[in-house]
C-alpha cells in the first residue's frame, strides 16, 4: 500500500509542480542561452530521490529524470531501487502514463488528461518548469496533502539515452486517464 501511496504522491507532485515550488538555493551551473532560447544543453539525466510527507507516512522514492529539449521529459518511478513501478512521458504532443504494477497505461492528448487540463499544463509549460528545475540539487514541493522533498543527483548532459517514445507491450491494457488516476486517488 505504501508503493501505491508513493507513487499517486509522486505522480502527482511532479505534475503539479506548476503550482507551488519553494526554491533553494542553485548549485548546478546554468546553462548558456542562445539568442532564440534553446539552452546549449539539450540533454539531462538526474537520479531522483523523493521523500514524501504526509500526516500519517514518510516514504521515500527513488526514479530517474530524462530530457531532450523540445523533445521529451521521462520520469520513471523506481520504489526501493527494485523495479520500475512507473513511467510517464511527455512529448509535444501527447503524454504516456505507464502503470507497470498494474500492467494499464494511457496515452492521450494533454487535454484528455484531467489532471493536466485542470492545472492548464502542456508540454511547453512542463518543459518550462523541469528545465528550469534540473538546475537545482533540492527542490521542496508543497501539494497540500504532502511535502515532497526531492534531492537531484548525478547530474548530467548524457544524450545517450533513447528519446524514442515508449512502446507498450500488448500484455498492457489501454485505459482512460480518468480511469488510471482514480486508482491512485483522483486528481
Amino acid at each position: 500500500m505504501k508503493i501505491k501511496t508513493a507513487l499517486l504522491i509522486t505522480i502527482g507532485a511532479i505534475v503539479m509542480t506548476a503550482c507551488k515550488t519553494t526554491k533553494t538555493t542553485e548549485s548546478v551551473p546554468k546553462p548558456v542561452v542562445v539568442k532564440d532560447n534553446t539552452p546549449n544543453v539539450i540533454n539531462v539525466t538526474a537520479k531522483l530521490d523523493v521523500n514524501v510527507k504526509t500526516q500519517t507516512d514518510n516514504i521515500d522514492v527513488d526514479g530517474k529524470l530524462f530530457m531532450r529539449y523540445n523533445e521529451m521529459i521521462r520520469i520513471t518511478v523506481v520504489p526501493y531501487g527494485i523495479m520500475e513501478a512507473a513511467r510517464l512521458e511527455f512529448t509535444p504532443n501527447e503524454v504516456l502514463l505507464i502503470d507497470r504494477i498494474n500492467r494499464q497505461y494511457v496515452r492521450a492528448k494533454y487535454e484528455d488528461v484531467p489532471f493536466l487540463k485542470k492545472y492548464n499544463l502542456n508540454f511547453q509549460s512542463l518543459q518550462q518548469r523541469f528545465w528550469d528545475e534540473y538546475k537545482k540539487e533540492r527542490i521542496t514541493l508543497d501539494i497540500g496533502a504532502a511535502v515532497l522533498n526531492i534531492k537531484l543527483s548525478k547530474i548530467n548532459n548524457d544524450a545517450t539515452w533513447d528519446a524514442n517514445i515508449t512502446s507498450v507491450s500488448s500484455r498492457y491494457k489501454a485505459v482512460s486517464a480518468t480511469e488510471l488516476m482514480n486508482k491512485f486517488g483522483g486528481f
